[in-house]
């Protein structure tokens, strides 16, 4: 396995990191500001997404040929995965 430049690993672990930071700083903030938890939740699912669309594309889950590109498309795997569990999260919310 090819492991990414300096630079591109960058990318991928700011992607990760503003991940994290969304995930728990996110939905605290929303929490703490009177927004509706719903909508603090979203944030929190947002924040997993991130990060996990950033640790995929560092370890070449689905390749590209560009650093960028192959971002995006680890966001698009980590969004449908994401979505799955957020969907089941409402399920779980909205009975």
């Amino acid at each position: 396995m090819e492991h990414p430049s300096h630079e591109t690993s960058a990318i991928y672990t700011l992607c990760a990191g503003l991940g994290v930071l969304i995930f728990f700083l996110g939905p605290a903030l929303a929490l703490l500001l009177d927004v509706d938890p719903l909508l603090a939740a979203t944030v929190g699912y947002v924040g997993i997404m991130l990060f996990t669309g950033g640790i995929a594309a560092r370890y070449g889950f689905a390749r590209s040929t560009g650093a960028w590109k192959q971002l995006g498309l680890n966001l698009l795997v980590a969004a449908a995965v994401t979505l799955i569990f957020y969907l089941i999260f409402l399920l779980l919310f909205l009975l």
